[in-house]
């Protein structure tokens, strides 16, 4: 298998990690596609505006992740990068080319990469244990007049 992630990023331990800017020009070339790993509320309204995206939650069965065709490299995205090295060791022991973008979404918004913010799904709330998409807190206070 040809490693387009050759020359980009750093290796640590096995694992190629790509800063947002080299990601971007990968995933714009269509030379990668994006597997966002983040669960449905880490998303808080910001989506990875790239040409092709795949999503499944990492904590998913690692059998959906080795159901992904291998035609093509992975950059695996999570928050902020902690999850994705799991879910790319778990993909190169099966023979997919694959690399990590370093520091997650949080640095790709950070770097002014394109998104795409969905502002009904931002997370708001007074502390960790009421944070709800604005859409629900806006129906609720709807209801209630």
């Amino acid at each position: 298998m040809n490693d387009c992630f050759v020359g980009y990023g750093i290796l640590i331990g096995g694992i190629r990690f790509l800063f947002p800017h080299e990601a971007l020009a990968l995933l714009s070339e269509r030379k990668a596609a994006l597997l966002d790993i983040r669960d449905e509320f880490e998303t808080n309204g910001r989506i990875f505006k790239v040409p092709e995206v795949v999503r499944i939650a990492h904590q998913r069965p690692d059998e959906e992740f080795l159901a992904l065709p291998k035609d093509k490299p992975l950059i695996v995205a999570d928050c902020v990068g902690q999850l994705s090295k799991d879910k790319a060791l778990l993909l190169l022991a099966h023979g997919y080319e694959v690399a990590v973008l370093n520091g997650g979404l949080i640095d790709w918004e950070r770097s002014g990469m394109p998104l795409e913010i969905d502002r009904d799904a931002e997370l708001v709330g007074g502390c960790i244990c009421q944070m709800r998409p604005r859409r629900m807190f806006r129906k609720k206070n709807d209801a209630t007049g």
